[in-house]
């Protein structure tokens, strides 16, 4: 049984393991993530009663949580993947020892050093946030000295934004009035000076160095990289539940490719939402031009919900490009710490995937997509509304259900878009457009 909030997070450095590790006073439960030079290889969930713990109960926790990710992390070179491909580097009992974890070590360093010389704009999105942005803007103090490209997309343009984003010297400053992160996208793209544009959402603290993973993994025929998003606090029981029920926590250690193969041989609609997460993407600012932009019909604040940031993954697939989840990139997000923020979010996420779906039928004609949105998750939403009587009987009560249900409904208003011609371009785009 899952222990109530709060949770503390702890991250340690396998190269430096403490003599004895003590539980944070206060918690109910510990989250252990296992890093080597700053990758992360796994994690643990701990009770209290666990600790204080000795380095060798540490090691052994360690061990078991990391070694199909050193494993496969050796075996692979550290190169991304295909999903498919992840079983043949596993041995039958993986236990990394001092040894593979100094090769593995050498190898990160070694895979660090490789530079890119492609050139960066930090995009970010807010809409009436400013302590978010101005949090945001403070963890990328390094990027900014360094003189690196970025731009504030301000989507309700108000005064406390713009005033944050003009204590920061050398960050750009833009209005998107018309509301809907897609536009904001479209906006920044259009603005951006680099490459490539890198998008961080305003209630993220990038750690220092996580740019420069994104940027390598630029390979050729490589449209878009995706990094991993870590919480950074888990004191509230709503931060837990989005964690772990709402699906933020996917997202795994290892280095994944992702083609037009991964379309091909999936047997339903493609789980392009499990790529990874807008919060922390970067994207081929010349490739986003060419396909037209972000959807401005899908996404918070035009349709609602999410899903821009995927429907644009599944058009780069479509369209023959490769996508690479590069986890050595580590964004923190500030999860919502009460119900009411989650619940919207949980409504937002099942009104925003059924969009984004009848988004892709319209561009892609894959049934598949049609067939996820109209049959596979209302049978499944129909099964977690049948088991809610059960759970609140023994106590574990599906809170999000309800959020998740009114979403799949105020969607279905959307219906129209499969058969709708996709837009062929947006205005905010036509200032790039001489760049392509």
């Amino acid at each position: 049984m899952r222990p109530p909030a709060p949770w503390a997070i702890l991250h340690i450095d396998l190269e430096q393991l403490p003599k004895r590790l003590e539980a944070p006073a206060g918690a109910r439960g510990v989250v252990l993530y296992f890093r080597l030079r700053g990758m992360v290889l796994g994690l643990a969930h701990e009770l209290p009663n666990a600790f204080p713990m000795a380095r060798g109960d540490l090691a052994r926790r360690a061990a078991l949580a990391t070694g199909d990710t050193v494993a496969l992390l050796l075996g692979s070179g550290l190169r991304p993947i295909p999903p498919c491909e992840a079983g043949r580097y596993w041995t039958l009992s993986p236990v990394p020892d001092a040894t593979s974890l100094d090769r593995l070590a050498r190898l990160i360093t070694a895979r660090r050093a490789v530079t890119s010389n492609l050139e960066a704009s930090i995009v970010i999105c807010t809409r009436r946030r400013a302590a978010d942005l101005d949090g945001c803007l403070a963890s990328l103090l390094g990027e900014i000295a360094k003189g690196r490209d970025i731009v504030v997309v301000d989507n309700g343009p108000d005064p406390e934004t713009e005033a944050v984003t003009r204590r920061n010297p050398g960050v750009r400053y833009v209005q998107e009035p018309r509301p809907g992160l897609s536009r904001a996208r479209n906006a920044g793209i259009a603005v951006a000076r680099g490459d490539v544009a890198v998008f961080v959402d305003d209630d993220v603290r990038p750690e220092p160095g996580w740019i420069e993973p994104l940027l390598a993994g630029f390979a050729p025929g490589v449209d878009v990289v995706c990094g991993l998003v870590l919480p950074e606090t888990l004191g509230a029981e709503a931060q837990i539940a989005f964690q772990y029920d709402l699906g933020f926590g996917g997202m795994g250690h290892l280095p994944l490719m992702f083609d037009r193969e991964f379309l091909d041989k999936t047997a339903g609609s493609p789980p392009v939402w499990d790529i990874g997460a807008g919060a922390n993407m970067a994207v081929r600012r010349r490739r986003v031009l060419e396909l037209g932009g972000f959807d401005e019909r899908v996404g918070p604040g035009a349709a609602g919900g999410c899903g821009d940031d995927s429907e644009y993954w599944h058009r780069v697939l479509h369209a023959g490009g490769r996508i690479v989840y590069e986890p050595r990139s580590v964004v923190r997000h500030r999860h919502r710490d009460n119900w009411t923020d989650l619940k919207r979010q949980a409504y937002g996420y099942g009104f925003g995937h059924i969009v984004a779906l009848f988004a892709q039928y319209g561009r892609q004609r894959d049934r598949r997509d049609l067939r996820r949105a109209l049959l596979t998750m209302p049978l499944w939403l129909l099964g977690r509304a049948l088991k809610a009587p059960v759970r609140r009987l023994a106590g574990k009560p599906d809170r999000l259900a309800g959020s998740w249900l009114r979403g799949y409904a105020g969607a279905l208003a959307h219906l129209p878009l499969a058969f709708r011609a996709p837009p062929v371009s947006d205005h905010s785009l036509k200032a790039g457009a001489d760049d392509v």
